[in-house]
C-alpha cells in the first residue's frame, strides 16, 4: 500500500488531515459506509480489462509468430477475408459484460439516489457555491461552513443544491458521488459505519478556486452528535470572538480573501480597520461603486454586514475586485458576522 498527499485548503493554518490510504489498484481502502457494490463493480471491471487485454495479446503474439512470412515470395496463408461467426462472438460477449457493467452502475446509482426511511428523517441540506459548502441540520437553525458532522450507523440523506454554477458532492471514502445542478434538488444518502474524519470534494470544475472547495465528514457517536458540535461558537469577549471569527475566516473566506496583503480574487482583509494611537480601531476609507456611481465610504460595521450579504450593493472600485463577482452570504447570522468583524479588526495596524 501506499499513501497520496490531499490539498486541504480550507484547513492550511490547522493540523492537516491524514493522507487517503489506496491500496496497489488505485482503489481507497478505507470504505466507511455500506455501498459495497461501488468496489464491486470497480474490481469486476478491472479484472474483465485484464483478462481481454492478456487474450488479445496473447492471441497478438501467437500470430506474430505462428503466421509470419518467412521468405519474401511465400504466398498467403489464407485468402478468408472474414468470419461472420468469429465477428458475432467479439460482438456478442463483450456487448453483454458492457450491459452486465451498465445494469450493475445504474442500480448501484439509483440506490444511492433513493433513500431509505430512516435516511429521509435525518436530511441534511448542503449548499454549494462557489467555492465552500453550507451545511443546514433538521429542525436545527444552526449551520456549519466546511464541515459537516454525522452520526456512526445511523443512514443520513443530503438534499443537494447549488446557487450558483455545477458542482458535485463527491465522498470518496462513502463510495457516493452526485452532482450538484443549479435549479434542481439532488439527493444522496448513505450509511456511515466507522468514526473517523473523511474528505467531501467538490468533483466537477467549478471557477478558479475549484480546487479549494473542499470540506470535512465527521463521523460521531451518537451521543457527540446529540451535543451538536456544529454550534459550537464563543462570542462571550471580542478577543473570543475574532478567534471564532479567525476560524469561521479560514473555512469559507480564506478561498477570495487573504490577511497578509497579498492580492486575490476579493480584497485583503489587511488594513481595512487601522489602530488610533489611544488604541481605538476605525475603519479606512475606500473607493466603491453604489447604483453606477463611485463614491468614498468609510468602512464600518454596516458596510461589511452588507458586503457579506448583498456584496453587489458597494462592489470595490479597485482593479480587478470591481469586475469580479463575490458569493453572497444572506444566511450569516449575526453572530458570526460579528465574529469575522472582530476578526478583521484584530488585524488592524497602528497609524
Amino acid at each position: 500500500m501506499f499513501h497520496l498527499p490531499i490539498q486541504d485548503p480550507a484547513s492550511a493554518t490547522q493540523t492537516p488531515a491524514p493522507p487517503p490510504v489506496v491500496d496497489a489498484y488505485g482503489q481507497l481502502t478505507k470504505r466507511a459506509s455500506t455501498f459495497g457494490h461501488v468496489d464491486d463493480l470497480f474490481y469486476f471491471t478491472y479484472a474483465v480489462c485484464i483478462f481481454f487485454f492478456v487474450l488479445i495479446v496473447a492471441v497478438l503474439l501467437f500470430s506474430v509468430v505462428k503466421y509470419r512470412r518467412r521468405t519474401w515470395d511465400q504466398p498467403a496463408a489464407s485468402n478468408t477475408t472474414h468470419n461472420t461467426p468469429l465477428e458475432v462472438v467479439w460482438t456478442v460477449i463483450p456487448l453483454i459484460i458492457v450491459m452486465i457493467m451498465f445494469a450493475w452502475g445504474y442500480m448501484g446509482a439509483r440506490d444511492m439516489t433513493i433513500a431509505p426511511i430512516e435516511a429521509s428523517r435525518n436530511t441534511i441540506k448542503a449548499t454549494a457555491k462557489q467555492w465552500n459548502w453550507t451545511f443546514s441540520y433538521p429542525n436545527d437553525p444552526a449551520q456549519s461552513y466546511n464541515e459537516v458532522w454525522v452520526e456512526v450507523g445511523r443512514p443520513v440523506q443530503f438534499l443537494l443544491e447549488s446557487t450558483d454554477v455545477l458542482h458535485a458532492f463527491y465522498l470518496p471514502s462513502m463510495r457516493v458521488k452526485r452532482d450538484v445542478i443549479p435549479g434542481r434538488y439532488q439527493t444522496v444518502w448513505f450509511e456511515p459505519t466507522e468514526v473517523g474524519e473523511y474528505h467531501l470534494f467538490c468533483a466537477e470544475y467549478c471557477g478558479k478556486d475549484h480546487s479549494q472547495m473542499y470540506a470535512k465528514v465527521h463521523v460521531v457517536s451518537a451521543a457527540e452528535y446529540g451535543a451538536r458540535p456544529w454550534d459550537k461558537w464563543d462570542d462571550s469577549t471580542p478577543e473570543a470572538a475574532a478567534k471564532s471569527g479567525a476560524s469561521l475566516y479560514s473555512q469559507i473566506c480564506a478561498s477570495c480573501h487573504s490577511v497578509n496583503g497579498s492580492a486575490g480574487v476579493g480584497p485583503t482583509w489587511k488594513g481595512l480597520f487601522v489602530k488610533n494611537a489611544d488604541g481605538s480601531i476605525v475603519g479606512r476609507q475606500r473607493e466603491v461603486i453604489e447604483g453606477g456611481v463611485r463614491k468614498t465610504i468609510t468602512i464600518d460595521n454596516d458596510y461589511i454586514v452588507e458586503s457579506i450579504r448583498k456584496p453587489d450593493a458597494k462592489k470595490v472600485a479597485e482593479e480587478p475586485y470591481v469586475r469580479n463577482a463575490m458569493t453572497a452570504f444572506p444566511d450569516l447570522d449575526d453572530r458570526k458576522i460579528n465574529g469575522l468583524i472582530e476578526y478583521m479588526k484584530s488585524l488592524a495596524d497602528s497609524k
